[in-house]
């Protein structure tokens, strides 16, 4: 079938200019830079219209001063907004500054605010009354000393967060009228009387042009030079030379911001912004902004240019990665570049354009509009141009100029067209909503659900010159391939499946690559019936994927239903780069189609719904990647401030270092963010909780984790995120921290706790094996009791018989002596006097050893006392001096039988010192030597005597027997004419169940 559909024929240079321009751009393949500008208000989160100054930080993030709203921090997604109910001194702002520490100083009406990140320290004004007065114009910093010029041109002076004065001129009998800081640092101050203050290091001066300037009136910085404007012309500020040149050009607007990397003038006229640039000593301009007031213009480091607006919010102007070259013809839906260079395009109902040599000429057939829809343009291997359409498919004649159509009456399966290929023969396959044809240049052969084919309704068809087969896709049984020209079978792909798609391309040789309805990117091997899927939970825009291709330089683009990615897979199919393109970046229409694409090293080019744009590749700018970063750590969601468990902070937003946090205080928030105002909604984190977490996370555009119960133990927090080429950046979060134990998870409870048990354990049989002991004891005890009855009898009954009788012949004895006295000789007083002696040593010995059964005086203070009595009474009988001194006070239990050996020792030591030592003065005492053991000795000042020989006599080595007996030691130290001390040292060990032994 032949048709001549309507053609309009134009030279680039014709009338059309709406289409023109779009058809002129595009077919020169103009990659010169386009800006656009974007207006924020309340609508995204602005607080206030009316913004009245910006400064950028070190994490690039936007401040933005409003008048009425407070302050506002801007990442190029949202705002926060702080206020009053923060800290702030007052939700009217007039300028902002940053000093050298990150702080940034807001300027209010009534006075100055300090935000460190977390807190605000407020600085009132200290006359309200005269707040117009107090108005601070410029903020300028001086090592730890802040300065603010008043709008009466004086100056107020903070130094360490302490308000020096409010109001004191700068120069006395002058104010400030203007103020700029030089990109040396210089500061330089413009004085109401036309003179200059110039402030640079120590040095400070004053100077006054020797040419009349006028009143200034407008500042600015210009190629490192100061620049003024005045009612006499521009001038040039030498402020080293301290000399004032008039420049031969000049500039009509005010000034607002002077842009060196672009080498653009920002000016305001009137109500209007202009963007200026001086060629040859004039200035051209492009307005802009039209009918609005501009306060401030800044230029961020990644290439945007803020303008704060007075009642109209915050502008953004910036290159765009994208820029539309007309929107009038509606949505493009195809796209092809021939061999020859010429451009063909289709759209959506407006028929098909073709740019040749720059003439522009299009196809439109004014009585069968569904042929004006044009789906799929593709060239043959022998060059022919064949195009899809909404209804049939139509061949491109050279020679005539038009096209030959080919509808169901030809042999094809449907009118309506998907999409096409062609095999190594120069056949065609075209993809309808009837069913598959493959045509060979004479006839059409169709395939339909008889020959395989899951549905006649036939999304996309592929030839794979690699696997000499051509796959078909359709919404009922996802991926199909045809064997030996004769059936489709499905390919077993895992996970794809009830899901159509919507392009197949070929990916590294032998796989495939498809744009899923629903599923992402698939990547799919058809022999081994492998996949790997691209998702919006790897960072992707969207699941619904109308387009994916690759390019030269092995990047994937991805189109969706929310715009473009750019992705970079490893050779495991890992995504490492992934940079997305929406409305913020030029692509307005945002929704992409399916054969909309034409990607060459000339060029870029991408069909949306709303017209033709054209890719501009910026990735060589050197514009700034800001670093990733923490803004927060939150204990049960604020509840608990985490500056309580760690010895310091750091940094900006005041992070706890190395914090370590009680057991009941384990619910933890984590917030971080990576600051991109040029591709805000590209960033994505990736986070893994060192000892907590297998493996890092997904890739998510949240920059938040929370951390609820976790377990004792040292945790690090590694946080990674994307830079602005959309690679995973190489500057990461590592972040310490630890959660306590509770006591009892303590090492010391558990020892603890097993020692309690093995006591618990050993206590029961301790109980057990002491109820047995006891018994014993207390039959012991009991006999015990008997034996010291029965030594208290015989004691008693002893005493009692041998005292009374040892008494009466002691008595008789003396009566005899006394009656015979005068009568008697002296032989017979003699004998009376031995047998009386020997009746007191009897009756003597008698009394100690029933003392020493007695059981009564088995303690160490009796012990010590009887033989304290005994010497006493010794020693009176001649003129030695006897002392005793007792320094144990406690009552000392000792064991059968000591007393009485103990007691025989010392009476003879006694007796002998008595007898031999010649002594004036002896000493009895009981000390202590050590906490169980104790020494009783006697010491004299006698003649003393040799060792050697003493150690011969029966009466020592008795001594020394009975110590050993006793189980104690005896020392003995004396030599001529030095006394002699013996000491007798035992131990009293008391054992727990029978009593005290030695």
């Amino acid at each position: 079938m032949k048709c001549v559909i309507c053609k309009v024929k134009v030279r680039a240079k014709g009338y059309l200019p709406g289409l023109l321009l779009f058809l002129v751009s595009w077919g020169a393949q103009a990659q010169h830079a386009r800006y656009s500008t974007r207006n924020y208000t309340a609508i995204d989160g602005l607080p206030q219209s009316q913004v009245m100054a910006m400064r950028e930080d070190q994490y690039g993030y936007l401040w933005i001063a409003t008048q009425g709203g407070g302050l506002a921090r801007f990442d190029g997604r949202e705002f926060k907004v702080y206020t009053t109910r923060d800290g702030l001194l007052s939700n009217d702002i007039l300028t902002l500054h940053i000093d050298r520490r990150q702080h940034l100083w807001i300027v209010h009406p009534t006075g100055i605010s300090k935000f460190e990140g977390t807190t605000f320290k407020r600085f009132y004004n200290p006359d309200s009354r005269q707040r117009n007065k107090h108005y601070m114009r410029y903020l300028l910093e001086r090592g730890d000393t802040l300065f603010a010029i008043n709008a009466t041109g004086t100056l107020a002076k903070i130094y360490r967060d302490t308000v020096v004065y409010w109001d004191k001129p700068a120069v006395p009998g002058k104010s400030v009228w203007k103020y700029i800081k030089a990109s040396d640092g210089t500061h330089c101050f413009f004085l109401d009387d036309n003179s200059f203050l110039v402030q640079h290091g120590q040095q400070s001066y004053t100077f006054v042009s020797q040419e009349p300037t006028g009143k200034i009136y407008n500042v600015f910085q210009y190629k490192g030079q100061v620049l003024f404007k005045s009612e006499r012309g521009l001038y040039k500020l030498n402020y080293r030379d301290r000399t004032v040149d008039k420049l031969p050009w000049d500039l009509a607007n005010y000034v607002l911001l002077y842009d060196e990397k672009d080498d653009i003038f920002w000016t305001s006229s009137g109500m209007n912004l202009v963007r200026e640039k001086l060629i040859a000593g004039a200035t051209r301009g492009d307005t802009i902004l039209h009918d609005i007031i501009i306060n401030e213009v800044i230029v961020d480091s990644e290439g945007n240019t803020w303008l704060a607006s007075n009642g109209n919010g915050l502008y953004r102007y910036s290159m765009q990665d994208f820029q539309r070259t007309n929107g009038e013809f509606g949505g493009v839906m195809a796209i092809l570049n021939t061999r020859d260079g010429t451009q063909w395009f289709g759209s959506m109902y407006k028929g098909l354009s073709r740019i040749r040599r720059g003439v522009v000429k299009s196809f439109a057939d004014p009585k069968e509009h569904y042929r004006n829809d044009i789906r799929t343009i593709k060239q043959a291997s022998d060059g022919t141009v064949w195009v899809g359409t909404g209804y049939g498919l139509g061949r491109y004649n050279e020679a005539t100029d038009d096209f030959t159509w080919y509808g169901r009456k030809e042999g094809l399966a449907g009118y309506s067209i998907m999409s096409l290929d062609f095999d190594e023969a120069g056949g065609m396959w075209v993809a309808t909503t009837n069913g598959l044809s493959y045509y060979d240049g004479k006839k059409f052969r169709n395939y339909t659900v008889a020959d395989g084919l899951a549905s006649n309704s036939v999304r996309y068809v592929y030839y794979s010159r690699y696997h000499k087969s051509v796959f078909v896709s359709n919404d009922v049984n996802g991926l199909q391939r045809l064997r030996d020209n004769d059936r489709f079978e499905p390919v077993s792909i895992p996970g794809f499946r009830h899901t159509a798609a919507f392009g197949i391309q070929p990916y590294r040789d032998s796989l495939l690559i498809l744009a899923s309805g629903g599923a992402g990117v698939v990547i799919a091997d058809p022999v081994h019936g492998q996949s790997h899927f691209l998702s919006m939970e790897e960072g992707l825009a969207s699941d619904f994927i109308y387009f994916v291709t690759e390019d030269e330089h092995r990047n994937i683009w991805v189109g969706s239903e929310k715009g473009i990615n750019r992705v970079k897979l490893n050779a495991q199919f890992e995504m490492v780069q992934n940079l997305y393109y929406g409305y913020d970046n030029g692509l307005l229409g945002v929704e992409t189609n399916s054969n909309a694409f034409d990607l060459t090293p000339q060029g870029k080019y991408f069909g949306l719904v709303d017209g033709l744009y054209q890719y501009n590749d910026m990735s060589d700018k050197p514009w700034r990647s800001f670093d990733l970063h923490l803004t927060s750590v939150q204990v049960f969601y604020g509840e608990y401030s985490p500056l309580q468990y760690a010895a310091s902070s750091e940094g900006f937003f005041n992070i706890p270092v190395n914090p370590q946090f009680p057991p009941d205080r384990n619910h933890l928030t984590f917030t971080f963010n990576r600051v991109d105002k040029r591709y805000p909604k590209s960033v994505k984190f990736q986070y893994y909780l060192e000892n907590f977490d297998k493996k890092w996370s997904r890739p998510s555009s949240i920059g938040q984790v929370t951390y609820s119960n976790l377990p004792p133990g040292n945790y690090v927090l590694h946080v990674m995120s994307t830079d602005k080429h959309g690679s995973w950046g190489q500057v990461r979060i590592n972040y310490p921290f630890s959660v306590k134990a509770p006591f009892y998870q303590t090492a010391a409870f558990i020892v603890g706790a097993f020692i309690l048990l093995a006591g618990v354990v050993t206590l029961v049989l301790y109980l057990r094996v002491k109820q047995r002991v006891n018994k014993m004891i207390m039959l012991e005890r009991i006999r015990i009791r008997e034996q010291e009855n029965l030594r208290k009898e015989i004691a008693r009954d002893f005493h009692d018989e041998m005292g009374n009788q040892l008494t009466r012949i002691i008595n008789y004895v003396s009566l005899l002596k006394l009656n015979s006295n005068g009568n008697g000789t002296g032989n017979t007083n003699d004998l009376y006097t031995k047998v009386e002696n020997s009746a007191k040593y009897l009756y003597t010995g008698t009394r100690d050893f029933i003392w020493s059964i007695d059981p009564v005086n088995d303690e160490l203070s009796k012990l010590f006392i009887h033989i304290r009595d005994f010497g006493e009474k010794l020693f009176e009988e001649k003129s030695i001096q006897f002392r005793a001194f007792n320094e144990v006070r406690e009552k000392i239990k000792l064991p059968y039988g000591f007393s009485r050996d103990a007691n025989l020792i010392f009476k003879e030591v006694m007796t002998n010192a008595f007898k031999y030592s010649q002594a004036n003065n002896v000493t009895l005492s009981l000390t202590r030597a050590g906490d169980d053991r104790f020494e009783l000795f006697v010491e004299d000042d006698g003649i003393g005597f040799t060792i050697g020989e003493a150690q011969k006599t029966n009466g020592l080595q008795n001594i020394r027997d009975r110590a050993d007996k006793i189980g104690s030691v005896l020392r003995i130290n004396s030599e001529p004419g030095q006394g002699t001390r013996i000491a007798l040292t035992f131990k009293i060990t008391k054992k727990p169940h029978y009593g005290i032994t030695l």
